[in-house]
């Protein structure tokens, strides 16, 4: 599936499904470099190769680019790159809410680029700095938790909240007592020389997933936050400057999908480590119409990527240039491969 518009390259991206008994409807959301943010809906019924039924509406320009959309339950947040940066809100469920958008003062926060929503509560990677709103829909209180550095990568799970900075640094702040600082991860491992870091990713309740700009892609256990060592690592991903290089993560977390500078996507299994899977593997799990993904070179940078759930299996969407395409992944991965 090809999906073009007519804004900028694609900046972001995100999917909402929604699954009923007849159908599995799905909310798409993509934001680019002019600022503008669209959505659609589709559902399963679509054939693969075929633009989103409904087509892209734009719903509301940011003035800058859109450097994150998120998603929960009830709220779809976008937001904007630049000093005069912008959180948009839009309602998924209500007919009586209209879309909102608030203006962050410079002093607040500038340089947004990332976000995470988790429920309610917003966390904002900003010029050196944290940000975070604990209630989205009513506007409630903002923190601003410093950093010293650009956080490049953020994420969330209960009262946790992980920073992934522009020096390397990796900090882990409590929601439960916003005035303390930040505690830092793995002992400075990426920071001397620095190494920022690009991905952070929560893996099966006690790991780290962190990818570099350097293209280093690891794993580290929670659980013992000064050990510097991995627990595995990921060879064979191409970066040496690209900030936003995206990773994703199959919903079983058995396998790693991670895009190059090289316009290439390659996969990993979480389980095993070590070099990428094979693309010339003639039962490799990634296939789209015959030509394999993994051989697939792109025209241009991948921006964005997510895998979602539907009727027919897992898909991976992948955001590159101006257009977005839709890759159906199969049922589940071989057995052969042992994840």
């Amino acid at each position: 599936m090809r999906s073009p518009w007519y804004g900028g390259p694609v900046t972001a991206f995100q999917v909402r499904q929604r699954r009923s008994i007849i159908v599995a409807a799905y909310g798409v959301f993509a934001g680019d470099s002019m600022g503008w943010f669209y959505s659609s809906l589709t559902n399963s019924q679509n054939q693969t190769t075929d633009l989103l039924t409904h087509g892209w509406q734009p719903e509301f320009n940011l003035s800058s680019e859109v450097s994150s959309i998120s998603v929960s339950d009830s709220w779809c947040i976008a937001t904007s790159f630049g000093p005069d940066c912008k959180i948009l809100h839009f309602p998924l469920d209500s007919t009586t809410e209209d879309i909102r958008v608030s203006r962050m003062e410079g002093h607040v926060a500038c340089d947004i680029w990332t976000a995470d929503l988790r429920g309610s509560r917003l966390a904002l990677g900003a010029r050196n700095q944290l940000v975070c709103i604990d209630d989205i829909a009513n506007r409630a209180t903002v923190h601003s938790l410093p950093t010293y550095s650009d956080v490049f990568s953020v994420t969330q799970e209960n009262h946790v909240i992980y920073t992934g900075l522009r020096n390397g640094g990796i900090l882990r702040f409590d929601s439960r007592t916003w005035g303390s600082k930040g505690d830092p991860l793995l002992d400075g491992l990426f920071t001397q020389p620095p190494n920022s870091i690009t991905n952070l990713r929560l893996l099966h309740d006690s790991q780290l997933l962190v990818s570099n700009l350097d293209g280093k892609i690891s794993t580290f256990d929670l659980r013992f936050l000064a050990v510097r060592t991995p627990l595995k690592v990921f060879t064979g991903n191409v970066n040496s400057y690209v900030i936003k290089a995206p990773i994703a993560v199959d919903p079983p977390e058995e396998f790693l999908l991670a895009a190059g500078q090289d316009n290439r996507i390659r996969l990993w299994s979480l389980r095993l480590g070590g070099p990428p899977l094979a693309p010339n593997t003639s039962n490799t799990p990634v296939e789209f119409h015959g030509l394999n993904l993994l051989q697939h070179h792109f025209a241009h940078p991948v921006r964005t990527m997510q895998i979602s759930e539907e009727a027919e299996g897992m898909t991976l969407w992948v955001g590159s240039g101006s257009d977005v395409f839709k890759y159906s992944l199969g049922q589940h991965v071989p057995a052969e491969y042992n994840f």
